[in-house]
């Protein structure tokens, strides 16, 4: 049996009415709402709202703990990584070996730490901090040349390390040669023996010594030359100590050459004696463009200059 459509709308709406009637019939829509009655219905609403945690709330939760985590462990690395710079009595006079026992730490942490000291104004503990990423801890190119370059500037800028400035270390430097004129080249030894005594900090004194050769009777541009260093016997029945001597060829007549020559040459015998006697880092070969004055004012620290003439073996 088919219900006519007239029927189900007359029915629908009927059922409806009914139900809103029925639901409604006690209820005043003409007075307001009591604060009684706004409690009741929050409370009615929240018993029958689904409880469910949003999405977007536990998400905010977590990128909060997560950046409180984050903060955390940023902190703990920087508080880490903060450099403890050990401190200095500066009323002392520092050894020349002053902040050796800082080696293990490294070249990084030297470099910041002599940089530390110079803004702080102790060019003179700045300058043995210089020398110590030098000779005692392995640099990289940059932090050698930032090193060397700092060791340049502080060490123009103060005064010897010897109040005496004649030096309590004797050294001579020797050359032997086979040359018509020898004043050139003894000029430039007198030039490379002041460089020394001025690179040492006024702890070494070096004296020259020249032995000529039979000068040729057509006497060539260019001459093979020997150089090498030694020092007093340590004993009044000792032998004095020397160095290997090495060899060059150079225009004797050349002053200006024969200076870069000689101290080349004088950083070379440095280099080699100190890599085998002592346990000082390895200093280069002579790095390109470097000027042949700098290689034993700033390439060379003071204490490689004293502890390098102590070593020299009889």
């Amino acid at each position: 049996m088919r219900i006519p459509t007239r029927t189900v709308v007359i029915l629908s709406i009927t059922i409806a009415l009914t139900v809103w009637f029925v639901a409604t019939r006690k209820m005043d829509f003409a007075q307001e709402p009591t604060p009684e009655d706004y409690v009741q219905i929050s409370e009615q609403w929240e018993q029958s709202k689904p409880h469910i945690s949003p999405i977007n709330s536990a998400e905010t939760q977590r990128a909060e703990a997560k950046a409180e985590s984050t903060g955390k462990l940023v902190a703990g690395h920087l508080k880490k990584n903060t450099d403890q710079y050990p401190s200095i009595d500066f009323k002392l006079v520092p050894a020349l070996s002053e902040h050796g026992i800082l080696q293990d730490k490294g070249s990084a942490y030297l470099c910041r730490f002599a940089a530390h000291l110079e803004s702080e104004g102790r060019t003179q503990h700045a300058l043995l901090a210089w020398e110590r990423v030098i000779d005692t801890t392995i640099p990289d190119d940059q932090q050698r040349e930032r090193a060397i370059t700092s060791i340049k500037r502080l060490k123009t800028s103060l005064p010897l390390w010897s109040a005496t400035h004649h030096g309590d270390i004797a050294l001579t430097i020797h050359a032997g040669a086979s040359v018509n004129d020898a004043k050139p080249l003894k000029a430039a030894l007198e030039t490379t023996a002041e460089s020394i005594n001025k690179a040492s900090g006024g702890l070494i004194h070096a004296e020259t010594k020249l032995s000529l050769g039979q000068a040729p009777s057509n006497e060539a541009a260019s001459l093979p030359m020997a150089l090498w260093l030694s020092r007093p016997a340590g004993t009044a029945d000792g032998n004095r100590a020397e160095t290997i001597p090495v060899s060059f060829m150079a225009d004797p007549n050349d002053e200006h050459a024969l200076v870069k020559e000689l101290q080349a040459s004088v950083y070379e015998i440095v280099r080699k004696n100190l890599a085998k006697e002592t346990g000082f880092t390895k200093l280069p070969e002579r790095p390109l463009g470097t000027k042949a004055t700098d290689l034993i004012q700033f390439n060379i620290t003071r204490l490689m200059w004293r502890e390098f003439v102590n070593s020299m073996k009889e």
